[in-house]
């Protein structure tokens, strides 16, 4: 696939540390993590790296575009991906054929034919957050906004292959948690 994408204003929100708990519980210590839509600033980086995962990361800003980079050695992916690309994304994570997990809001995942049926032919779970996450925007990003933000009117939780036990897993989320 020969994809280059470049920020659209809508996909760049920051997911706050509460989100990542819910799938880090699911991946087994010391797996690599490949987080191909985060820089080190990022908080799935910084959280799996505070439990005792090996991340590596990359991002469009840092010269790594995720359809046109080589596919690290890891064991999962896992990140929050441009909301504007999430076809695109999903067909190259089936392609790739690793175990993966992407923040996602649920509104209108299967509203489209193409991926109706991609997740019809392919592996899906889903692991439902309950609260709805608060994202941060790009330039709101300090650790008073992770306080002070409003939930989104939409939502959001891990559209995964390969991780899961079941197809629909429900997670509460402490929003305090950081």
């Amino acid at each position: 696939m020969q994809l280059q994408y470049k920020f659209n204003k809508n996909d760049e929100y920051y997911t706050p540390s509460y989100a990542v708990y819910p799938i880090m519980e699911k991946i087994p210590k010391g797996s690599v993590i490949w987080c191909p839509f985060d820089k080190e600033s990022s908080n799935f980086v910084k959280v799996f790296k505070e439990n005792g995962f090996n991340v590596i990361y990359g991002h469009i800003e840092t010269g790594e575009d995720f359809f046109n980079t080589e596919i690290p050695e890891c064991d999962y992916i896992i990140s929050n991906p441009p909301y504007s690309l999430k076809n695109e994304v999903f067909e190259k994570l089936y392609e790739i054929g690793k175990p993966f997990a992407m923040l996602i809001s649920f509104q209108g995942i299967f509203d489209t034919k193409k991926r109706f049926e991609m997740f019809k032919n392919n592996k899906v779970e889903m692991l439902w957050l309950h609260p709805r996450v608060s994202y941060i925007k790009a330039d709101e990003f300090s650790k008073k906004d992770i306080y002070s933000m409003s939930s989104v009117p939409f939502q959001s939780g891990y559209l995964c292959s390969g991780i899961l036990d079941n197809t629909l897993e429900f997670k509460e989320i402490d929003k305090k948690r950081c």
